[in-house]
């Protein structure tokens, strides 16, 4: 049996740490994320963080929280009450803070445009004592929704059919001070956001860490000289988890992914996928690999468990691909071996799972046990786990197995268990997807002698402990300590201008030049390219001075690219700073093309591409 896939090797232990690291000295520190806005959307993970933070380091940590529907609910207390947060972990929410807050302190929200007094005009008539009035279309979709401030008066009108009343399109965010005056107004909402982070920050040297794909998109441009920036990155960064990586972003991550260089930090959760990135050139430097933690479970190596006994805990759904596992069990049963797996876990994928179970030879080896709290310690009395995952960010129920002592079998899927497996060792990995390499892994360790068992399960609990919470807090410590907290330097004003541009049989070769960068030489430049539609992008490393900057992009970076348009940027980066600018071309620009991709000027003057294929036609 090969189970280990020759595609995937052993990854070296990503982080084995001697001593316990401190966060830096002196700081405030603060934690963002929403997914959906609400506090649901935080992960256990990303909870038992901040609280490890608190606790270890003797810090404060807010987790800050934009959704309308927090306001009024103590999730705070509902956190603290399950156990969930650390005492001095604070829940902070957007609205709350806005709805409570004196006019005095509101005036400290400062807007982007010049205030319109008229906007008190646009006010919805109210309808009850609700603190939001909501006017939609005939679609049901949002056109405005005004909010009102704990005492009563109007607080804010946020506006989303500026162009044209009735449909959606342009938008106007307005604070009122109880008099009905206008304090500040936005055009976007992520400029009301950074208005409200200001505040709440200050001038105060700060950690922003947020672990929202959502959030990311945006947060990317909150970029102040006393705030160390940084985004987590959870999963998987492929449009396509069985994709090479060159094609498309995965689309909730799109906005970020292409904006690495904007943050100070981005983590990933496993070497493997940080270099994978990292072979993209999706960032200059600012990634590191930050595992996620999880907690000792005090597995007991020696203790006796029924060798024939596994445990799988995940959801019930098509990235997991539980029926892999039942398919593997009930092959090792055909093969007259003893076998039960639990799984323990819920999703749209059940009535399936269960039909294939009666279906099989798994009725009565196999037992879906649906959502159970706690289901991680189940481990402890299991002799084995499996992973059969189509992807992962990492595999935390790999880390709970192994800190149980049970031995994990897992698909060595991108990304996670070939970073923390030693195969053999402390755990078994097998191809993505080959349920026969599967079941024959299974069959091995029923087959062991005990000693080799018991080697196995001690060897697993101290991989584990490389993930508890001390070196991972420690871990943390020297990613943030590496950054400074230098001024951010700007060029807004750059511009860069194509000289040539030619289309070659190795792919895109161009030569600039660049100006107005405001007396500042940055430290990397990368010609970056995006599609119009869909979500591919890339980048390669430019070289040269600002007077003559080339960079060669090659045919496979670009061939994947299935839209029709594609948009060229230079990529600068200064250190903390980052500016991205479109190339320019003028009647001096010498572009050339082939049959298969056109070079062209936009009627904005910027160098575009329309790639030339059967069955497309031009839209512009």
């Amino acid at each position: 049996m090969n189970s280990i896939p020759e595609t995937s090797p052993r990854q070296s232990h990503p982080h084995r740490f001697p001593h316990r690291g401190r966060l830096p000295e002196g700081s405030y520190f603060t934690l963002t994320w929403t997914i959906g806005y609400d506090y649901g959307g935080m992960t256990t993970v990303a909870l038992e963080r901040s609280s490890a933070f608190a606790r270890l380091d003797n810090r404060r940590v807010e987790i800050l929280t934009l959704s309308p529907e927090m306001k009024g609910l103590d999730r705070e207390r509902e956190l603290r009450a399950a156990g969930s947060i650390d005492r001095k972990v604070k829940v902070r929410n957007l609205w709350q803070d806005l709805t409570s807050w004196s006019d005095r302190k509101l005036r400290r929200m400062v807007g982007t445009v010049d205030p319109d007094p008229t906007a008190a005009d646009d006010v919805i008539k109210r309808t009850g004592q609700e603190w939001t009035e909501q006017r939609n279309d005939s679609e049901d979709s949002l056109l405005q929704a005004d909010r009102y401030h704990d005492r009563g008066h109007l607080l804010v009108i946020d506006r989303q059919d500026m162009k044209k009343p009735g449909r959606r399109g342009g938008r106007r965010i307005t604070l009122f001070d109880r008099e009905q005056t206008v304090i500040a107004q936005w055009s976007t909402a992520r400029e009301f956001y950074q208005a409200w982070l200001d505040v709440v920050i200050g001038d105060k040297p700060s950690y922003l860490i947020c672990d929202s794909a959502f959030v990311g998109n945006f947060i990317h441009e909150y970029r102040r000289d006393n705030v160390i920036l940084c985004m987590v990155n959870h999963n998987h960064f492929l449009a396509d988890a069985n994709d090479a990586p060159t094609g498309a972003l995965a689309e909730d991550k799109f906005g970020y992914l292409r904006q690495l260089d904007g943050f100070d930090l981005a983590t990933t959760l496993t070497d493997s996928q940080r270099v994978a990135m990292e072979g993209l050139d999706l960032s200059s430097g600012k990634l590191a690999t930050v595992s996620n933690l999880t907690d000792d479970l005090h597995g007991d190596p020696d203790r006796p468990r029924p060798r024939s006994r596994g445990s799988m805990v995940a959801r019930l759904s098509p990235q997991k691909r539980v029926e892999d596992a039942i398919a593997a069990v009930a092959s090792v049963v055909d093969d007259g071996q003893q076998l039960t797996l639990d799984v323990y876990g819920d999703g749209d994928d059940r009535p399936m799972l269960s039909e294939l179970i009666e279906s099989g030879n798994a009725a009565g080896r196999v037992t879906l046990h649906g959502h159970v709290d706690g289901a991680k310690s189940n481990f402890l009395s299991s002799s084995f786990s499996l992973l059969t995952s189509r992807f992962e960010g990492q595999g935390l129920v790999v880390l709970e197995s192994m800190s149980a002592g049970c031995i994990p079998i897992c698909y060595a899927v991108d990304y996670g268990p070939a970073d923390i497996i030693e195969h053999g060792i402390d755990g078994f990995l097998v191809a993505p997807g080959d349920v026969d390499g599967l079941a024959a892994a299974i069959s091995t360790f029923l087959s062991l002698p005990e000693d080799e068992v018991s080697r196995m399960r001690r060897n697993a609990v101290a991989r584990a402990a490389d993930f508890f919470h001390d070196p991972i807090v420690g871990r943390w410590g020297e990613v943030l300590a590496a950054r400074s907290f230098v001024p951010i330097i700007r060029a807004e004003n750059a511009r860069a201008e194509v000289r040539t541009a030619e289309v070659t049989a190795d792919g895109v070769s161009v030569t600039l030049s660049v100006s107005d960068l405001g007396g500042s030489s940055p430290e990397q430049m990368f010609i970056s390219w995006k599609s119009r539609t869909g979500t591919f992008y890339g980048r390669v490393e430019a070289h040269g001075s600002k007077e003559l900057v080339t960079a060669d992009i090659p045919l496979s970076r670009i061939e994947p690219i299935t839209d029709e348009y594609v948009d060229f940027s230079l990529d600068l980066v200064f250190g903390r700073g980052f500016e991205r600018v479109r190339l320019a071309c003028s009647e001096d620009s010498a572009l050339s093309s082939s049959a298969a991709l056109h070079l062209y000027s936009t009627k904005h003057g910027n160098l575009s591409g329309r790639f030339i294929r059967t069955g497309l036609t031009s839209t512009s």
